[in-house]
């Protein structure tokens, strides 16, 4: 149903001890994974919505199947009465 993501099983420690340090390289580092992640996730969201988009016009289709289906069905029956 979902592909699996790899930064879902990243530890919350393997982030604490990306951004801790004394020196500014683990901080940057630490900073430059975050973006990496947002993006991730903003590209996640992009696949979604795609997705739920596809989902709104499939189901737009159906209803209008069902709306003919319905107006076939009271043809269909008003003739059989009335013949």
């Amino acid at each position: 149903m979902c592909l699996h993501q790899p930064w879902e099983d990243s530890l919350p420690i393997e982030d604490y001890t990306q951004s801790i340090g004394n020196d500014a390289n683990n901080i940057v580092t630490g900073w430059h994974s975050w973006q990496a992640r947002i993006a991730m996730l903003e590209a996640r969201v992009a696949r979604i919505e795609a997705r739920v988009d596809g989902l709104e016009a499939r189901m737009f289709f159906q209803q209008k199947a069902l709306q003919i289906m319905c107006v076939l069905f009271l043809v269909t029956l008003v003739y059989a009465i009335y013949k």
